[in-house]
């Protein structure tokens, strides 16, 4: 898997959508494309720059903890005299030692090709250059510590404090050697930082190690820098959802983190639909809260937030929304985000003046206006205000007159006349009218089911106690 090229990883949010959008996305043109074909990916305009460098540039350094750390590269001979080596070899097996270097470095393309362009000899004095500076670093190992021993201890149990302090060394080793190094932590050492989340997640709310957490956070952060970082992650049963369960309001800086990893994740070209992975992740985490599954995001863009955190929880919302590709799934996730309580906070947000957020709630609007036109092109062009009831009741009614829908429509209504008139009673009536229908129209992974070929699952029963316990909590 290629992650976007020229920094296109950690996704800051889809850019504004063109024109012409119906039902699916269409491609774009020979000026944007650059052959006719679709690139959802070129956002490195609208990208806060912290997140522009998720598959391109290394992070700076960082001033080292307790715990060294070095360079180290597995990639190249050990020689003690490189440059008297290199003049010796072929031009092709410098090339070949020239290629695994930029791939060592993690340069993105576009840094890679004007190296290439270099004549031989400057490629000989770089790899010279470059195995000097690896075998310098090798060479202090009275003070440099391998992957396997952060490993080993990540594997020994260590107490809160030493915990703290190994993951603080291992992040900054994470971030400043090659990607040799981190090819040899591997899917050995994210299986341990993976397993130590998870139990720190697992942790009653007290107990709970959020300092350890967040460190966690920010090393798979550092792991995922890279194309093998990303594919060891996607390549685990669990961690989308532990990313999604560090979606925690309490600890402000976690959230953000865990929040611009998701978004990267969102809007990767390969593997496709990675946004629905992104989303089940969403919704998993909140059936074991017993919650909504948007809560946590709402709740990040809550008046008392940091502006920060907003930005953060507008991105991944706008890649959520933005990566599906049919119509129906749009509306739909927009329609759940906005009476989940999204559309009050709009109000708010729109009056914060921060150019990162008034960015995202541009992307918001302008992809939501566009589906609104694609709807209307669906209904024959017919003039209808998506937030005005007679209107949509009208055009409803338009849609089945004269058909064999017309009386079970009809029958749908009467029955809505049958609600009991109870004012506390009614709305849990429509909540959850409301979800089955959801359900019905639009499952959970986005696609209309098939009432020819298999059973709709329709969860009502869990449905009717998920809204029993709401009320319980109320009163």
């Amino acid at each position: 898997m290629e992650p976007p090229a020229g920094g296109g990883g950690y996704g800051g949010g889809p850019p504004p959508p063109s024109k012409g959008n119906k039902e699916k996305k269409k491609p774009k043109g020979q000026d944007e494309g650059g052959d006719g074909k679709s690139k959802k990916f070129t956002f490195k305009r609208l990208m806060v720059d912290e997140l522009e460098r998720f598959t391109s540039i290394r992070m700076k350094k960082e001033k080292e903890k307790p715990y060294p750390s070095h360079r180290n590269s597995t990639n190249f001979p050990d020689n003690s005299n490189p440059l008297q080596t290199l003049q010796e070899l072929e031009d092709d097996v410098v090339l070949q030692l020239f290629e695994k270097m930029l791939d060592d470095m993690n340069l993105n393309p576009e840094k890679q090709q004007p190296l290439r362009e270099k004549d031989i000899m400057i490629k000989r004095e770089m790899v010279s250059q470059y195995l000097h500076t690896s075998k310098a670093g090798m060479s202090k190992k009275e003070s440099s510590r391998s992957a396997l021993m952060y490993i080993q201890d990540l594997k020994s149990g260590l107490g809160d404090n030493s915990l703290l302090l190994c993951l603080e060394s291992l992040r900054v080793s994470l971030n400043n050697n090659p990607v040799s190094w981190v090819q040899n932590f591997g899917a050995e050492g994210l299986s341990c930082l993976l397993e130590i989340l998870k139990r720190i997640q697992d942790e009653q709310a007290s107990l709970r190690d959020v300092r350890s957490e967040h460190e966690i956070i920010r090393c798979l952060k550092a792991f995922m820098n890279n194309n093998f970082g990303i594919k060891a992650m996607l390549g685990t049963e669990d961690g989308i959802l532990l990313l999604a369960r560090a979606v925690d309001r309490s600890v402000p800086a976690m959230m953000i983190d865990s929040l611009k990893l998701l978004s990267a994740l969102c809007i990767l070209p390969q593997p496709e639909d990675m946004h629905e992975r992104v989303l089940e992740a969403l919704t998993e985490r909140a059936e074991m809260e017993e919650m909504e599954r948007f809560k946590p995001l709402l709740d990040g863009l809550n008046i008392a937030s940091p502006v920060a955190l907003k930005v953060s929880c507008m991105q991944l919302i706008n890649a959520v929304i933005s990566q599906g590709e049919e119509l129906d799934y749009r509306v739909h996730i927009r329609s759940e985000l906005m009476r989940s309580g999204l559309a009050k906070l709009l109000k708010e947000l729109r009056n914060t003046e921060n150019e990162d957020l008034k960015v995202q709630l541009g992307i918001f609007d302008e992809h939501s206006e566009l589906d609104s036109d694609d709807l209307r092109g669906r209904l024959d062009d017919i003039r209808i205000e998506m937030d005005d009831f007679s209107d949509v009741f009208q055009v409803l009614l338009n849609t089945v007159k004269d058909s064999s829908a017309e009386p079970l429509f009809l029958s749908i209504l009467q029955h809505l006349l049958l609600i009991r008139n109870d004012y506390d009673a009614r709305p849990q009536y429509y909540k959850l009218i409301d979800e089955v229908i959801s359900q019905i129209i639009l499952q959970k992974n986005g696609a209309d089911p098939d009432f020819k070929c298999k059973h709709v699952n329709i969860e009502i029963e869990n449905l009717i106690d998920h809204f029993i316990d709401k009320k319980k909590k109320k009163k």
